[in-house]
């Protein structure tokens, strides 16, 4: 965090200096839209993993599974750049979009051998504030009228909200008797990426004032150190008992493998822990990373001021 303030520090001061009258030749605003669609990272990897694990459970205990955990799906998005002319096709770059997505899905088992009933609610949401500051290059294509070649290189800095919450519930009937136990978790992390950005592309000027820019993109970008809230309770019920546990405060986002006494097998986990979780069953832990890392094309309208 104290390398993206000073990063931001040191932008600001650059941008008030290339403001300077004597610098400045027009300032541009550029809409495009952009065909980037980042990875799930680890998200989509624990949902992947969890959905085999409801299903190898499901041949376990001999139950009949429906339903299913939604991976996140990221579309195309919109970005906005303010462009500064300094001297000789060089100018300075400020841009910034948004992405986001939320999904969910759910899970019931049921076991008619061992009477019981097990029910997995899970919705995952993510929302992303990328924002790049740079330098770009603009060169006119000798013998081509109004045709320019771009090419760009700056900071990518992405500001990340991640929320989880999970609703599980458990009853099994023995003997005429009814246990359950439920669990509901709400999680919310916060990080933000350092990265790297370059582009390439070609800009034609329609009028004095509006141009068609089309660019091919390249960025290098991961986030981790994911923390923030969370709320937890659980409530087990037996006849003629009740014990609730409620626990809150501030967790960490981490990514582990999981090997379950029932199965031979290993399955990808993302969860929240106050400290580095210590479990025998646990292996190759690590921080919840986010990656990205995209390769996109754009294409935009440039208005000249």
């Amino acid at each position: 965090m104290n390398r993206i303030k000073r990063f931001f520090f040191l932008s600001a001061a650059f941008l008030l200096l290339a403001s300077s009258p004597g610098l400045c030749e027009k300032i541009s605003l550029k809409i495009s839209y952009n065909t980037a669609s980042v990875s799930g990272g680890d998200v989509n990897e624990w949902i992947r993993s969890y959905n085999t694990q409801w299903n190898d459970w499901q041949s376990y205990i001999n139950g009949q599974l429906d339903g299913q955990f939604n991976p996140l799906t990221y579309g195309p998005k919109y970005e906005v750049e303010l462009s500064i002319p300094l001297i000789w096709g060089l100018a300075l770059n400020l841009s910034g979009g948004h992405f986001s997505s939320s999904e969910e899905g759910s899970f019931t088992l049921l076991s008619g051998i061992k009477n019981q009933t097990e029910t997995d609610f899970l919705r995952n949401k993510i929302r992303g504030i990328p924002i790049k500051i740079g330098f770009s290059y603009r060169y006119p294509i000798p013998y081509v009228d109004n045709l320019f070649i771009l090419g760009g290189l700056g900071r990518h800095i992405t500001f990340i909200k991640y929320e989880s919450t999970e609703n599980y519930e458990l009853e099994i009937v023995s003997f005429g008797q009814s246990f359950s136990y439920f669990s509901k978790k709400e999680y919310e992390y916060n990080s933000e990426a350092l990265g790297l950005y370059a582009t390439v592309g070609v800009e034609y000027d329609l009028i004095k004032q509006v141009a068609i820019v089309v660019e091919a993109e390249k960025v290098w970008a991961k986030a981790d150190g994911f923390k923030g809230p969370f709320n937890r309770e659980d409530l087990r019920k037996f006849p003629g008992k009740e014990i609730r546990e409620i626990d809150s405060g501030e967790a960490s986002l981490y990514f582990y493998e999981n090997k379950p006494s029932w199965s031979d097998k290993t399955y990808s986990a993302l969860a929240g822990y106050k400290t580095r979780p210590e479990d025998a069953s646990f292996s190759s832990i690590r921080q919840g990373e986010f990656d990205l890392g995209t390769f996109s094309f754009k294409i935009g309208i440039r208005f000249k001021f």
